[in-house]
């Protein structure tokens, strides 16, 4: 199991670094099992959560093989960028996504059919041995190779006929790097909805190939997959401005599972008093796994006990079960502060959380300052439309955080 703090990133993150290059870009499709994934990073839990941030693990990569050797490793963490980017421009998708999933669940207590299938796909039992392993490697492990997980939401979608949204939803609730941008976009894309009419049809052929001929599904999957149609259009909108921060007075740190890397925020004012709070159980209105659960706490937890080394005051991990707003309000007030902040969270449940909870601040006189960290600021803007106009764009990207990060030589 993948330890949920810092110290496990960095080490994680050496013991890769060496086959980050060309190895990785030759060897990274293959999906050798649970307990087999050497040939990929293993990174993402500690990325989506930010307990690494993207700047170091890119430095840490082209300094190990320059930029041409290391291209799609590079891609891969701006992928995750780009989802995230493209999300705020377009946040209408995740509340439709949400309200349908509601519909949905509250529709498998009326419809039997749905209600088998559904629950025959997420224990593993549909008699499809790949899809069956690697659903419960989800459950079991939190976790699931890049390519297991496209085959794997092909399959729900075009082959076993369930509406896609069910199957994000097993996805974000059991994943440890799961996010709201990059696990619905993906599935969105895997369906036609995120690239318009562009799907992804797992082969039989593919997953021989891929797996090691661990798994052949020869004469069990669809043969087509046509590209769904979503029932609303949704437009771009510019994401909310930030306001300046000004005079943050006394101030206290709120950690959430969207940035667990303190020591690494741009804070004008060294705080008072840190706390950490989570929002995993808000993923869904279905019960979220343990692994996932477990992990994104001990990530704040890390975060919140490494704060706490050049905190004033003390620290603290609330548990909210419920609303976050009126457990921050009362820590706000017990400590007098006149500001609290927290690094900037993306569209998803930490978001909403925080925009319930500036309420709650807002009635005991105590503001809440959001700061976004410069590779989302810099990124974003490119994220509007498809990955490539972000992808263009690297090069540029890399050399505006370091110079040598653009360069096209290899170092090692």
């Amino acid at each position: 199991m993948l330890e949920p703090t810092r110290r496990a990133a960095i080490e994680r993150l050496a013991k890769f670094v060496g086959r980050a290059g060309r190895e990785y870009e030759r060897s990274r499709n293959f999906d050798c099992g649970p307990g087999n994934h050497g040939n990929v990073s293993l990174l993402s839990p500690y990325n989506r959560h930010r307990l690494d941030t993207e700047t170091h693990v890119l430095r840490t990569v082209i300094e190990a093989h320059g930029r041409r050797a290391a291209a799609k490793f590079i891609d891969e963490v701006f992928w995750r960028t780009y989802f995230k980017g493209w999300l705020e421009y377009r946040p209408s998708v995740w509340t439709s996504y949400r309200a349908e999933l509601g519909r949905l669940i509250e529709a498998m207590s009326s419809d039997a059919a749905l209600r088998e299938s559904y629950n025959s796909a997420i224990s593993g039992e549909t008699g499809i041995e790949c899809f069956d392993s690697w659903a419960l490697e989800i459950a079991n492990t939190g976790y699931l190779h890049n390519h297991a997980r496209m085959w794997f939401a092909s399959i729900w979608v075009y082959t076993l006929k369930l509406p896609w949204q069910l199957g994000a939803d097993f996805f974000y609730r059991h994943l440890l790097d799961g996010d709201p941008a990059s696990n619905t976009l993906s599935w969105r894309w895997v369906c036609g909805l995120h690239t318009r009419g562009k799907t992804y049809l797992a082969r039989a052929s593919n997953i021989a190939t891929y797996t090691r001929r661990r798994f052949n599904p020869v004469n069990q999957l669809a043969l087509a997959a046509p590209a769904l149609c979503d029932t609303e259009e949704f437009t771009a909108t510019a994401p909310r401005e930030l306001p300046v921060p000004g005079n943050l007075g006394r101030c206290g740190l709120l950690i959430t599972e969207e940035d667990c890397s303190p020591e690494s925020l741009d804070l004008s004012t060294k705080p008072l008093c840190i706390c950490g709070v989570v929002a995993t159980e808000m993923r869904s209105p279905l019960p979220v796994g343990e692994h996932a659960r477990n992990f994104a706490e001990g990530a704040v937890a890390d975060a919140v006990q490494r704060g706490g080394s050049e905190c004033i005051a003390n620290t603290e991990m609330m548990s909210a079960g419920g609303e976050w707003g009126p457990l921050i309000a009362r820590w706000a007030t017990k400590h007098h502060l006149d500001s609290i902040v927290t690094a900037y969270a993306p569209v998803g449940p930490v978001a909403e959380e925080l925009a319930r909870t500036r309420h709650h601040l807002s009635d005991v006189n105590v503001r809440l300052v959001e700061i976004k960290r410069e590779h989302d600021a810099r990124c974003w803007p490119h994220a509007t439309k498809g990955y490539y106009k972000l992808k263009k764009r690297i090069p540029d990207l890399l050399t505006t955080v370091d110079p040598a990060m653009g360069s096209e030589s290899a170092t090692a």
